[in-house]
Order: C-alpha cells, then structure tokens, then sequence
C-alpha cells in the first residue's frame, strides 16, 4: 500500500474509533454495576486460552473483548441486566466469543457443543443463541471496527526502511502487549490507537537497532506525540505492565477450561 493510501486508511480508521458505534465508555462507573475489573481479566483470559484451544489466531479474541465491552456499554436492557448479574455477564461473553469465531475464524460452531463442552450445560443452547442475538442487535450488527491489531499493523507498514526481521520482532512484541493490555480494564478504555502506539513505543525502547527513524515514521503516520499528556501516562502504566508481567499472562489457562469456573459462584440466574 502506498503511503498516500495508507495515511488515507489510517484517517478512517481513526474516525470509526471515535464514532458512536465504536467509543469505548466505561460502562462498570454504572451505580448498579457488580463486575469487577478482576472479573473481566478473568473472561479474557479465558477468551485467550479457548482461541488457543481452538488454535486460532488470538486476534478472534481481541474481537471477541471488544463485542463484550461495546455490548455492556449500551443501554439495551439485556446488556443493563448483566452488569447486576455475573451469571449473565458470563454469558454475554461467551456469546461475544461464538459471534468472533463465526464471523472472523470462519467457525461452524454450534450451540449444542458451546453448551454441552464449553459451558458444561451451565447455558442451555436456546440460552447461547439468543444472547448471540441480543449482543448483535445491541451492536447494530457493527462487528468490523478497528481494533488496536489493526492500528499495529498500518502503523509499522508505514516506517521506511525497515528490515523484515525487525518488523517481525515489533508486531510481535506490541500486539502481545497490547492483548495483555486489553485484559485490563483502565486500559481497555483507551482509544485502540492510543494502545496501538504506545504498545509499539515500548516495543522500540526493547529493539536493539536504531529506533530513532522508526519513532519519527510512527508519530507522524499515526498524529500522536508520546510527550502528550495523556499518552505519557498510558506509556507509564504499559511500561509497568512490562515489568509487573514480564512473560505477557493474557493466555494463562484458568483453573477449569470453562468461564463458569472463574467465579467460585455464578449470581443466581
């Protein structure tokens, strides 16, 4: 893609991120909200795991978390529901994570199996399939947003120069910084570009090769400047991310193969 293209795709992208459809808000500031950020980790951390299982790209997941935080940022009723209900919210989840696997991995994946092996008969299917509808009707059946995978990926194509070998080593750094990052919820709030560019600035302050050109590249394709503010803030608390979890968790299997057993108890249904 040429840089004109590029930079082109880029201004888009950053205009969907900020629409309504996609705005990420923090939905757990509700007075009625009972989930925790911890719970939320622990869905997605499962959400890594199950795509690992399934051995498909964790990116489903990323889009799986996203479906879940948009679909509990709206007003529909079911979405209100789940925030007092740990046992709704859990299945809003895996319902976000069926809706992924269908639309981006390509899966036939049937509701009789996501009950009866995934969910352990927890959610009956008739429970599974009109969740799956509740949470594309909520999202408009907007399911194709840009996501900070997406912003990772446009932002290195467009540094100059680059050897392949190092191009490798920054995707792979930042978007497994960035999944862990989405794992936590203060973080989650940032705008999947605002993730993208820091993820890849702490990325290139671990390169052994000269940065500099790359860093100029990055900031003018992307119009973000690590010395604003709220950026430096984010940097600082992915930096500590990086040394607090230094093996990058977001795909550490939880006790039981099922969201089920992330809480001692699901709230009565």
């Amino acid at each position: 893609m040429d840089y004109s293209s590029l930079t082109s795709q880029i201004r888009v992208m950053h205009q969907q991120e900020r629409s309504a459809s996609y705005r990420y808000v923090d939905y757990m500031s509700v007075a009625a909200n009972i989930v925790r950020p911890s719970d939320r980790e622990a869905l997605c951390n499962w959400g890594y795991h199950t795509v690992a299982v399934c051995k498909v790209s964790r990116s489903t997941a990323v889009k799986a978390i996203s479906y879940f935080d948009r679909f509990l940022a709206t007003c529909a009723p079911t979405a209100m529901r789940a925030l007092t209900d740990l046992g709704d919210v859990q299945l809003a989840f895996v319902a976000c994570l069926v809706i992924a696997l269908k639309v981006h991995s390509g899966f036939n994946v049937e509701a009789d199996f996501v009950s009866n092996e995934v969910c352990r008969n927890e959610y009956d299917a008739n429970e599974i399939i009109a969740m799956e509808m509740e949470v594309l009707q909520a999202l408009g059946w907007k399911l194709n947003g840009p996501l900070g995978h997406d912003f990772i990926d446009y932002y290195l194509e467009a540094v100059p120069l680059i050897q392949e070998i190092h191009r490798e080593f920054l995707t792979r750094f930042s978007k497994g910084l960035a999944e862990l990052a989405l794992t936590k919820y203060s973080l989650a709030l940032h705008r999947p570009s605002e993730v993208a560019f820091a993820s890849i600035f702490c990325a290139l302050q671990h390169a052994e090769f000269d940065v500099a050109e790359s860093l100029l590249a990055i900031r003018m394709i992307s119009g973000l400047d690590q010395n604003d503010p709220k950026l430096r803030k984010l940097l600082h608390s992915m930096s500590c991310l990086l040394v607090s979890e230094p093996e990058r968790n977001a795909a550490r299997r939880p006790s039981e193969s099922s969201p089920v057993s992330i809480w001692n108890s699901a709230a009565p249904r």
